[in-house]
């Protein structure tokens, strides 16, 4: 049996992260292969996922997880960039070098690749791809710059599209879901002017949903103490775990989302979404499926409250386009 290693942003309780490796390790063992996982929490993953884990600082199980493995996969989301530290750029280029150091196969998997700041980190980061068996990403800016470091990608659409295979669709629909998490523009301001649109345009249940607690559930609950001004009780939900979170967005009417993975599963499971727009990747997000936004960093009251009633009284039925996840061509490359 073939065996399969997995690096990633995993064990962390990020839900974009780790629904990602969610369909990623399903996939693979339908495949036939034994799946294993770096992890910040190799507990945790063993029991979600069963699968072999290792902590993903501890050197000696790095290189016991590569050398009784095949093949690495690394990915998916935006591990190659080095807007939040070169650490985090070195530590997942490290292990793409250990893996070819050790002759394994590399796949990069339908990851987000960003500029790269610095010139020696970029000419590091070339270097260590050119020499991996195939690379997917998961949008054109991506593809078009690994094309300008001349370098082969294969573009795919996220992986977490492919979540609708597995389940089946609530056609009765009901409630808003607010994820917020922390950034920039998320601030008191905003947290009071988006309560103070949704009071004015949305009667019915509201659920605040946090997709990574560690970042998102101060803003959450600020925003549940918003709403209490107009006499609204929203209810807080951390994250648990990813089916919980699959089920509340299937069974909502509505979301509005900051992050990526709330928006692209409530677009895969026909759930009314509106973006908050804090970075390029929902931007894209947006431009590609037409959905409904703002951008939080750049907005006025009145625009807000016009583009929420049209959100909710205006256009119930839209839906936006289907997008497909293919796994041929990453299936070919693990033979």
């Amino acid at each position: 049996m073939k065996k399969v290693l997995v690096s990633g942003y995993i064990g962390f309780n990020n839900f974009g992260d780790e629904i990602i490796f969610d369909v990623l390790s399903k996939h693979l063992k339908t495949l036939g292969y034994k799946v294993s996982a770096l992890s910040c929490n190799p507990a945790e993953t063993k029991k979600l996922y069963d699968v072999e884990a290792y902590y993903f600082k501890n050197i000696f199980q790095i290189l016991k997880a590569i050398i009784q493995n095949n093949i690495l996969i690394s990915g998916g989301g935006s591990l190659l960039q080095n807007k939040t530290s070169n650490f985090s750029l070195f530590y997942y280029l490290g292990i793409i070098f250990l893996a070819k150091i050790f002759f394994k196969k590399v796949i990069i998997f339908a990851q987000g690749i960003e500029p790269i700041r610095g010139k020696f980190q970029e000419f590091i980061t070339k270097n260590i791809l050119k020499t991996t068996d195939l690379i997917t990403v998961r949008d054109e800016n991506s593809k078009n710059l690994l094309k300008n470091w001349g370098i082969k990608s294969e573009l795919l659409s996220d992986p977490a599209y492919s979540i609708i295979e597995n389940i089946n669709i609530n056609q009765e629909k009901n409630g808003l879901i607010v994820q917020l998490r922390k950034t920039k523009g998320v601030n008191n301001k905003f947290i009071k002017d988006l309560a103070y649109s949704i009071s004015r345009n949305y009667m019915g249940d509201i659920k605040v949903l946090s997709l990574q607690n560690e970042y998102d559930e101060k803003v959450c609950l600020a925003f549940v103490e918003a709403m209490k001004r107009y006499d609204i009780q929203a209810k807080y939900i951390p994250f648990e775990n990813v089916n919980k979170t699959i089920e509340l967005i299937n069974n909502a009417q509505y979301i509005i989302s900051t992050r990526l993975h709330g928006l692209i599963i409530a677009n895969t499971l026909k759930t009314q979404n509106f973006a908050l727009i804090y970075d390029e990747k929902v931007k894209t997000l947006c431009d590609e499926l037409n959905i409904k936004n703002i951008d939080i960093n750049n907005y006025k009251n009145e625009e807000l409250d016009n583009k929420l009633d049209e959100f909710f009284n205006h256009h119930l039925n839209e839906v936006h386009p289907y997008r497909h996840f293919s796994w041929e061509i990453i299936d070919d490359t693990l033979k």
